[in-house]
């Protein structure tokens, strides 16, 4: 009898050490759902096996974010497994939104690589987000850069999810939601932030969206094959954000009397007007070859005046062209050049954007590699132009070729405030795409001749960062 006793006594005691050294149970429900919504769903989902406490307390996260990263690579290398993957996928999803119980949600995410062909899933997920009043909807329905993908294939955004004046049957309704939260009237006034990529939307469908999404601030559409005029107007609308992405199929974008912030489109030429958009301080644009042929900074006049961040995507600069037509942008601070660089041509014409802009503070060019010729040729220098303000210069993409290092030379012989110029060798590629051996070496030798070229050169007091 001792000897047990003395064994429950040790037992008891290991229970009470064990709940005294427990203090994230012993927090509020509302702490503990808060600090699961910020791990990935599958570890929230895990914490149910820690106690009768936990079991449930993952069903309440307010943020559903079905990442599939790692399937996603698998199948970007074996597309055969795109067909065994999908149903798992759609099963996970199904059995989360079965289970979750909270009322409301901020945001709901789905990345995976469907189609059309998932339709019923997708229209049924898209309407669970809505019922959660969801703040953020994500359908990122392409991940394996399959960039050519033929629109009819996409899924297609329903129309009477986003039209107020459209019920579902209380039959359909009944099997997917309880009553008592589904509210789609109610639900889509609560978006804010709607991505999304490989969905055809209808020019009707966008119409809605903007008519009755009454709190969206952000919007982006991504290979739509649907699309042909996208009009934005009227100050009521509250959308700051606007991104049209390889929406191969639009010939205008019209945005007159807005509140919006931020444009970016990157296609191929089209028209787009600008008029009365005081508040449009952001633009990124890449009318696919130069974009000068289109006459890029006449479609943006309106607001060139106030412009204060602009990216231009040059993929395919021509020889011929020169930037004799560039206008001032007298507060621009950023500018982001995204350039096709053929064999080793010279880079130095692109500095023609750089002193246009008197307030530049920040200039960063990326470049996508197309060749990896190198030529022997001494270095070349631009005529001198002292840039006052410009503290931060980026080149992404360097190689150590003639025409990079005379870029970063231009640099740091006319940037007077220059404080910081950073290197980065890594290639531009496509999301997806594996690293092989040779790039890692090839990036290896480029630090390298990074630093052999430009430390002897960089001026007391600038930083070189070569990552």
């Amino acid at each position: 009898m001792r000897k047990r006793a003395r064994i429950s006594r040790r037992k008891g005691d290991q229970e009470n050490d064990f709940n005294s050294n427990d203090y994230i149970s012993g927090m509020p429900d509302d702490i503990l759902v808060s600090i699961l919504s910020k791990l990935p769903l599958k570890e929230a989902a895990t914490t149910s096996n820690l106690s009768t406490k936990w079991r449930y307390l993952w069903c309440q996260t307010d943020c559903l974010d079905f990442d599939a990263n790692d399937k996603l690579d698998k199948i970007a290398v074996g597309s055969k497994l795109r067909v065994i993957e999908r149903p798992k996928y759609i099963n996970w999803v199904n059995r989360v939104t079965r289970q979750h119980k909270a009322q409301t949600i901020d945001e709901f995410r789905i990345c995976f690589d469907f189609d059309k062909s998932s339709k019923c899933a997708i229209d049924k997920w898209v309407e669970f987000a809505i019922s959660k009043r969801a703040q953020k909807l994500e359908l990122d329905l392409l991940e394996n850069c399959e960039m050519l993908r033929e629109t009819p294939r996409n899924y297609v955004l329903p129309i009477k999810i986003f039209d107020k004046s459209v019920g579902l049957t209380s039959k359909r309704r009944s099997l997917t939601f309880p009553k008592t939260v589904f509210s789609k009237e109610i639900g889509i006034k609560f978006l804010k932030y709607l991505y999304l990529k490989r969905v055809n939307v209808s020019e009707e469908a966008l119409s809605k969206i903007l008519v009755n999404c009454t709190a969206l601030q952000q919007l982006s559409i991504h290979g739509s094959g649907d699309l042909v005029n996208v009009k934005i107007s009227g100050k009521a609308l509250v959308l700051k954000y606007l991104e049209i992405v390889f929406c191969f199929g639009v010939k205008l974008i019209e945005i007159i009397d807005s509140n919006i912030e931020s444009l970016r489109y990157l296609g191929f030429g089209i028209t787009i007007k600008l008029d009365d958009v005081p508040r449009l301080q952001e633009i990124s644009i890449g009318e696919w070859y130069s974009g000068f042929e289109n006459n890029v900074f006449g479609q943006i006049s309106c607001c060139i005046s106030h412009l204060q961040i602009l990216t231009l995507d040059i993929y395919c600069p021509e020889e011929d062209v020169k930037f004799v037509c560039i206008p001032e942008l007298p507060k621009l601070r950023k500018l982001i050049l995204k350039i096709g660089a053929w064999d080793d041509d010279s880079l130095l014409e692109f500095t023609s954007l750089a002193k246009a802009c008197p307030k530049l503070q920040r200039f960063v060019i990326q470049l996508i590699w197309m060749s990896p010729a190198r030529r022997r040729r001494k270095i070349r220098h631009a005529a001198k132009h002292p840039h006052q303000h410009l503290e931060m210069v980026e080149i992404v993409g360097y190689f150590g070729r003639t025409s990079d290092v005379e870029l970063a030379v231009y640099f740091i012989e006319n940037a007077i405030a220059l404080k910081k110029l950073v290197i980065d060798p890594r290639y531009q590629v496509l999301e997806r795409t594996p690293i092989g051996n040779d790039q890692l070496k090839n990036e290896k030798a480029a630090r390298s001749c990074a630093k052999k070229q430009l430390e002897p050169r960089r001026p007391k007091g600038v930083d070189l960062v070569i990552l």
